[in-house]
């Protein structure tokens, strides 16, 4: 293990000189890890990933790509290197400079060290002068979302270039009058929703307008919270936009990675009436390109100019949309606030702090932010404890604003109830595949949609497994979005939840660290997009310690979006709320366990559907499953009969047994699954009791009495 980790401190030192040597030899910069020009790829090539640093991270990086990307600080720090806004790193004079006073590797990296701490040291200072002069980002959220709303402004405004595709001039007045002539100035198209109608009003125009119109259409959701708009749907949205170019281009990894991230929750006109939205961003767009270079230059560099200019646009007064094109230029300098009410509410509570307020509510919340961040010596969130409280106490300011445009139809309901996109409806598809009608499919569906969670209950072979993992594909839209998980009896709230779980450190000592099980992990996915449906499949439910694996989550199917504190919460740390977008799904084997033996509270926060070999639709799967696949009916008159002769309901076969997965029985197949499968089954469920299983259940004997009589009408009820 030390070895391994020694390793790959000497390896990522070599990157690092590497690095610094590719970039002194592309004065003009190239990005690090997106596009054709990306020099990681080089670097790694020459120093290839040994063992843990090809593991990948959760952000999508290696584990040896982190290690290098947490270097480049150092380098940053050092002045050897620097990194702009539009995702591009440049050496420095002092960093070439660098590579001629350091030519060990190792004595390069060490140096950089010393000044990054250096650096360090002054930091306190610096921090304090930061939090008396600008906005501070509330949280690493805030913080993602600046950065990469940063090439918007550098390629996109000041430089006319396109965002996702550098060197391509779409930002300029070609592309704007074509979407000014098809979207803003045209009529709207009567039917469809808006991505389906800017299909149909994009097709005449240039592939550069098709880029500019996503690229707005991102610029618009990127400071979104994902509570209101989730990564997958603006990733939906923009790529949807995207491909409708005759050649498309990527979402450079560095914005994509940012629509997990949000600032603030817009309200329902922002979120759902992206036509609007857009509307006045084109307008923006078209009022900036008839600036001259020195008024542009004075609209960047003063955030006051910036806000009258967005202000003075033409149309709908849209607040929310105003506030927000205002903020994501100049963050810095204007707060992060888009409501209106909210604004006047927050200046008044604490107004105290500067003496009396202005005319300006907007300059009013800076100098209330710059005081607060002074005091507690970091950012000030005034939607979180203990600022939220002190606004919230009091009624809304009587403000009234013209009215925010009304949301287009089509798009997703903006209230928290509602916000989840419905299931799709059982289709002839999900019937075909599973043998079963689709109006019985569609009642499961709707109860899933209302309850929340079900089992799928009986005896083995009757395809509940199969049957919840198809529904919870049809619910969620992938298999990507869904998680499965099978209790047993040593299986613990650690295991499905959260517990502490021993790590092996890069000096290689072994420690503990809290790690999410696969009901924390599905539940960050739904929490982020709220849009979309999330399902976890629980196999065999009831072979499990419920009690000792659900813990306080008991609560929490019942009571969803009511918040609780967990096991293992931290002092301080946010209660946890499991949200209504996550649907479980589990499966019980009544051969191990009857449901009446399942405690009360689970039996309460789920409801119980039955698969039986004896009842609808079960006793239908798997006649129609052989008339599909053009076999003969003898197999499902044979389970039939060999049903009729168990007398315990919860211990007959099911179809599954009789269903190879590639739909043929093979010349003494039958025979096999009968010798192989079935009659052991039979023949434990018949231990110590006086009956001959072969001669009762034996498939030579079961065919001679289908000779003499016709198959058995199994009564599920015995």
């Amino acid at each position: 293990m030390k070895e391994t980790e020694m390793s790959a401190a000497e390896n990522n030192v070599q990157r690092v000189r590497l690095m610094l040597e590719f970039l002194a030899h592309h004065p003009e910069g190239l990005p690090p890890t997106s596009g054709p020009e990306a020099f990681f790829p080089q670097v790694f090539s020459q120093v290839p990933e040994e063992g843990s640093e090809s593991t990948q991270l959760k952000d999508g990086l290696s584990r040896g790509e982190s290690n290098l990307m947490w270097s480049s600080v150092d380098l940053v720090k050092a002045g050897w290197l620097e990194k702009s806004g539009t995702g591009v790193w440049k050496a420095t004079a002092a960093g070439v400079h660098a590579l001629e006073d350091y030519p060990d590797a190792q004595g390069l990296v060490a140096e950089a060290r010393n000044r990054y701490n250096a650096w360090s040291a002054l930091t306190s200072r610096q921090k304090q002068e930061q939090l008396s002069t600008t906005i501070v980002a509330v949280d690493k959220n805030e913080e993602v979302v600046r950065q990469a709303a940063l090439p918007f402004v550098e390629r996109g405004l000041r430089a006319g270039d396109s965002v996702f595709s550098p060197g391509r001039p779409v930002w300029q007045s070609g592309s704007v009058d074509d979407l000014r002539s098809v979207f803003v100035d045209a009529p709207d198209p009567e039917s469809g929703n808006f991505v389906d109608k800017l299909k149909v009003q994009m097709a005449d125009v240039s592939d550069d307008a098709r880029l500019l119109m996503a690229e707005l259409v991102c610029w618009q959701l990127l400071p979104i919270s994902p509570g209101t708009i989730g990564e997958r749907a603006k990733t939906e949205r923009v790529q949807a936009l995207l491909g409708y170019m005759d050649h498309p281009v990527q979402i450079p990894a560095e914005i994509a990675r940012a629509f997990k991230n949000g600032t603030f929750n817009p309200g329902p006109a922002m979120s759902n009436n992206l036509y609007g939205a857009l509307v006045m961003i084109i307008q923006l767009l078209d009022s900036w390109l008839k600036q001259t270079d020195d008024e542009k230059e004075v609209l960047l560099g003063d955030a006051w100019a910036w806000r009258d200019f967005v202000n003075d646009l033409p149309g709908h007064s849209f607040p929310t949309q105003r506030n927000s094109l205002t903020y994501i230029v100049h963050p810095l300098r204007i707060s992060s606030i888009v409501s209106e009410a909210h604004k006047l509410a927050i200046r008044d509570a604490f107004i105290g702090e500067v003496g009396e307020g202005s005319a300006d509510v907007d300059r009013d919340l800076l100098a209330i932010i710059l005081k607060l961040q002074q005091k507690a010596g970091g950012p000030v969130g005034f939607y979180a404890e203990p600022f939220a409280h002190e606004w919230k106490k009091q009624p809304l300011a009587n403000v009234v604003p013209d009215p925010e445009p009304e949301p287009e139809t089509g798009l997703a309901v903006e209230t928290r109830a509602t916000l989840r996109r419905p299931f799709r409806a059982a289709d002839a598809t999900l019937a075909e595949s599973l043998y079963i009608d689709a109006d019985w499919l569609q009642k499961q569906l709707d109860l899933l949609e209302r309850r929340g969670q079900i089992i799928l209950y009986g005896p083995p072979g009757t395809g509940k497994t199969f049957v919840a993992m198809t529904l919870a594909n049809h619910v969620a839209g992938d298999g990507e979005y869904t998680e499965i998980v099978q209790f047993h009896p040593s299986y613990t709230y650690e295991d499905f939840f959260q517990g502490y779980r021993p790590v092996t450190t890069e000096a290689g000592s072994l420690t503990y660290e809290l790690k999410d099980g696969p009901l924390r992990r599905i539940v960050e996915q739904a929490r982020k997009n709220p849009e979309f449906s999330y399902v976890l499949v629980i196999d065999e439910i009831n072979r499990g310690n419920l009690a000792k694996i659900f813990g306080e989550l008991y609560f929490l199917l019942e009571y969803r979006d009511r918040p609780i504190k967990l096991q293992y919460s931290r002092d301080g740390e946010d209660s946890f709320v499991m949200p209504a977008n996550l649907f479980l799904i589990g499966t019980m084997n009544t051969s191990d366990r009857s449901i009446a033996l399942l405690d009360t509270a689970m039996r309460r926060r789920f409801s119980f559907v039955e698969l039986h070999p004896a009842k609808y639709p079960i006793d239908a799967v798997l006649a129609r499953w052989l008339d599909r696949h053009g076999l003969g009916k003898e197999p499902a008159d044979l389970l039939a009969l060999a049903n009729a002769q168990i007398g315990a309901a919860d211990f007959r076969i099911g179809p599954s047994y009789l269903m190879p997965k590639d739909g043929l029985f093979q010349p003494g197949q039958l025979e096999d699954i009968w010798e192989y499968d079935i009659l052991p089954l039979l023949t434990e469920h018949h231990y110590g009791e006086r009956i001959d299983v072969e001669g009762t259940y034996g498939l030579e004997a079961l065919r001679v009495r289908m000779k003499t009589s016709p198959p058995a009408t199994v009564d599920p009820a015995e």
